[in-house]
């Protein structure tokens, strides 16, 4: 705003001198102004000598109006400073104060407007912006200046070479743009037009002629020194030696690496390592300590698993504290803020990208101290097998006595979300074990190995492979155990009569003839036989054998099965029992049967 009224109080001051500055075209030998023939009429002339002349009027140079817009612009800083110090001399007052303060801002654009037509160089506005109130981000730049003190350090080289460079760039157009300021000056210094041919004196404001000469002459004495292209050429000179020695002691950057590293290690690597020995070696001391006071004192041992851990948890976490402490304590000491700024820094950015965790890292910390929905010493279903809860900290131990290879170590965050129990003693943490025979649908089998991935079995000649999980969908019946052998038999409605208690008792003794030796033997390899009426099915009278035998015998599923029908179809012959077959009933009312008859 104040360099647009500035602007508009110089147009009307040359508006005002118009006819001044006509005057003075006729002082300056300016030939006097040619009427056309025609009124009203001007035209321009297209010649090449001639581009700033009007038809019937020759335009002043440009030079000239730069003298007469800067005679003009210092008249007015005359009149300022007398105003100025005008109501300097008067009672202060807050209307005086607010209009010393005006005139100065105009003063100040006034300079800088002389000093722009003076050389013919653009004013370009560089003022900084006000300070602001650092935020978070400059407060973590200051935390880590070291770190970047020390990049900078590393780069240092290449950053001032190129740095020069720019700088050599800049000052050849430096001196160009001199060397043009220096050259309008001495055109405005050449002119034999004096103040006095252009502005008359004013009495009013007690700003003479000669004042205003004097002023314009001194002011471009001082631009004139200001814009000395002498001055920038030997800055040149001195930036373009500075860049020839730093391209000669040019290192290389292998060099410049291994210089780099080797500093490194003969300070901050010293450090560090002192830092990384004072860490682990006050750990291992109170690790040791603790570990003494749990095994001789016995103390510990006496008080619920559950509040052991957590001292343990609580002591370890203290003492990490105190160890990583005393580690920070050490670069303090050895005042090597880098390696400690790059600490907190590593310890910030572990903070902050681990934040959307912590929900999970308190849950699994419950799991750790024993807190949590899975303890240990309990029963779990993880992945469809049982297991037994050895130990739970960063990693869960998981154990199956029955399983091959049945220790499993898994991460603490996958027993999340599931839930323990109490197990009982008689429970059986799988069905079978190695070299157990099974019942797998029709087939019988035995098992070769078991582990929590898979479960081999052998069946005749073949070995058969299942997934743990897939082998314990199939229910397996486990034959080695021991087993019932159950087989049903039919019997002619002959004998209907004798069913319930004779036939019965008949097939009992004469299958406790034949399997005497089975059920003799030590240990008997039949524990017992029973026969008993079963159910009368549509075409015969059955009565089931049921037979207990030793998990012995486990292999010879299906050989006692026949075994035991055999000898059921034996009795039958040596008493003369009819063995059924399906048959099919026909019924007929009373008026079909003479039709069937013929």
């Amino acid at each position: 705003m104040k360099k647009h009224l500035v602007l508009i109080i110089l147009t009307l001051l040359i508006t005002a001198n118009s006819t001044v500055f006509a005057e003075v075209q006729g002082k300056v030998k300016v030939p006097a102004p040619v009427k056309d023939e025609t009124p009203g009429k001007t035209e321009l002339s297209n010649n090449k000598g001639n581009s700033d002349a009007i038809e019937g009027q020759i335009l002043p140079k440009p030079i000239e109006k730069t003298q007469f817009q800067l005679l003009q612009i210092t008249k007015r800083i005359l009149f300022i400073n007398n105003e100025i110090k005008k109501l300097e001399k008067q009672e202060p007052s807050t209307e005086e104060i607010a209009r010393i303060g005006e005139l100065q801002s105009e003063l100040k654009n006034l300079n800088n407007n002389y000093e722009s037509l003076a050389t013919q160089i653009p004013k370009v506005d560089v003022s900084k912006s006000p300070l602001t109130k650092k935020g978070w981000m400059d407060e973590i730049q200051e935390i880590t200046r070291p770190i970047l003190n020390s990049l900078a350090d590393f780069t240092e080289r290449p950053r001032k070479m190129d740095s020069l460079k720019a700088k050599i760039l800049d000052l050849r157009d430096k001196v160009e743009v001199y060397r043009q300021a220096q050259k309008n000056i001495l055109d405005l210094q050449a002119l034999s037009t004096k103040a006095s041919d252009i502005i008359k004196a004013d009495k009013k404001d007690s700003i003479s002629s000669q004042a205003i000469q004097k002023k314009f002459e001194e002011d471009l004495s001082k631009l004139k020194n200001n814009y000395n292209p002498e001055i920038i050429l030997l800055e040149l000179d001195e930036a373009e030696r500075t860049l020839q020695s730093y391209k000669v002691s040019d290192k290389g950057l292998f060099l410049m690496i291994r210089d780099s590293f080797t500093e490194f290690m003969a300070v901050r690597g010293r450090n560090l390592a002192v830092a990384i020995g004072l860490l682990f070696g006050v750990w291992w001391i109170l690790n040791r300590i603790y570990k003494i006071i749990e095994t001789r004192t016995q103390y510990l041992n006496k008080i619920s698993r559950s509040t052991r851990k957590f001292i343990k948890a609580v002591y370890s976490l203290v003492i990490f504290l105190i160890s990583f402490t005393s580690s920070l304590v050490s670069l303090y000491l050895l005042d090597d803020w880098l390696l400690l700024s790059l600490l907190f820094l590593v310890l910030a950015a572990i903070g902050w990208s681990s934040r959307q965790f912590i929900p999970r890292f308190i849950k699994e910390l419950h799991m750790i101290l024993n807190m949590g929905t899975v303890r240990e010493g309990e029963r779990i279903f993880f992945e469809g097998i049982p297991w037994l809860i050895k130990e739970i900290g960063f990693h869960g131990i998981l154990h199956n006595p029955r399983l091959q290879g049945g220790i499993i170590r898994i991460p603490v965050g996958k027993l999340v979300g599931l839930s323990s129990r109490q197990f009982v003693k008689e429970e059986d943490w799988f069905p079978t074990k190695v070299g157990d025979w099974v019942l797998i649908g029709d087939s019988c089998c035995q098992v070769l190995s078991q582990t929590p991935e898979q479960v081999v079995v052998k069946y005749k000649e073949s070995k058969m492979n299942y997934l743990t999980t897939e082998f314990l969908t199939l229910k397996p019946m486990n034959l080695s155990s021991g087993f019932v052998v159950v087989v049903v038999f039919g019997l002619d409605y002959s004998i209907q009569s004798k069913i319930c208690d004779e036939i019965p008792d008949l097939f009992q003794a004469r299958l406790e003839e034949i399997f005497k030796a089975s059920l003799n033997s030590q240990p008997p390899a039949m524990d017992y036989i029973k026969t008993k009426f079963s159910s009368a099915a549509a075409s015969a009278l059955e009565i089931i054998v049921i037979a207990g035998i030793n998990g012995m015998h486990a292999e010879n599923y299906f050989s006692i099965k026949r075994d035991i029908t055999k000898s059921l179809v034996m009795i039958c012959n040596e008493n003369g029992f009819t063995i059924p077959f399906n048959q099919m009933t026909v019924s007929f009312s009373g008026d079909q049967v003479p039709v069937l008859k013929q």
